[in-house]
């Protein structure tokens, strides 16, 4: 039996998924693969696998209570599951490396912020969708909240756009737009005040570790023992006094 047309649609946009996946990974090309920030990339590896898992049984599904369509549905709940830790993780990535300069921060004015604004809110759309379908299978097929999710997900994408552009230098007609090149250096700006740099230091995931190990080897506090020659001695003064 042959995989219909719209199911190779569907796995199609789920192997895009995994090749978006590894181009925001090899964005972040010359960070350390242990850096903290490339936690939710890997998440989003992971996530985009579990979606391709998913897609290449959307043939197999037969009834609303089959194997395949439960599975599914287990599936794409941690799928889900995933893309939601994934969100946060790219909020984190984002303070970590963000510019301070003009018009970025924790504005609406920066499009950055309104791109993860949008990420994290249809991923939670996301999950409630798959809670609700998990719980009340007969639902799937007819519940449509998924599509709120793809809406706002879509709007966080040009947002993405725009602020991608911007980074390049693409708005450098706009006023203000050289404010952007100051941080990278390809501006130079004669000020005494702290120039804008780029986000906070690297922090590793082998550091966070270490950190973890140092905390729990601290050395506890010793119970005092009495060597044991000394016991034996009082034990026979005990004993001549007794006597």
């Amino acid at each position: 039996i042959g995989v219909p047309l719209v199911n190779r649609f569907y796995i199609g946009l789920a192997a895009v998924h995994i090749l978006s996946a590894f181009l925001y990974w090899w964005s972040w090309a010359g960070r350390s693969w242990l850096d903290i920030i490339m936690i939710p990339e890997y998440l989003n590896h992971v996530e985009a696998g579990l979606y391709l898992w998913s897609a290449i049984w959307y043939s197999r599904e037969d009834t609303l209570g089959g194997y395949y369509t439960l599975a599914i549905h287990k599936i794409e709940m941690t799928a889900a599951t995933v893309e939601l830790i994934a969100s946060f993780g790219w909020i984190m990535s984002w303070y970590m490396t963000y510019v301070r300069t003009l018009g970025r921060g924790f504005t609406l004015d920066d499009p950055d912020t309104v791109a993860w604004l949008a990420t994290t809110i249809s991923s939670i759309i996301y999950m409630i969708y798959n809670i609700q379908i998990n719980v009340q299978p007969e639902q799937y097929g007819t519940n449509l909240l998924y599509t709120y999710g793809d809406i706002v997900y879509f709007v966080g994408a040009c947002y993405y756009i725009f602020a991608t552009l911007r980074d390049e230098n693409w708005f450098w007609f706009l006023p203000l737009s050289g404010q952007y090149g100051v941080a990278p250096g390809r501006v130079q700006v004669e000020s005494t005040k702290s120039l804008p740099t780029y986000g906070k230091p690297t922090i590793l995931i082998t550091d966070l570790c270490k950190r973890c190990r140092i905390k729990n080897n601290i050395p506890k506090k010793k119970h005092y023992e009495p060597p044991q020659n000394n016991i034996f001695k009082i034990d026979n003064e005990l004993h001549r006094t007794a006597l």
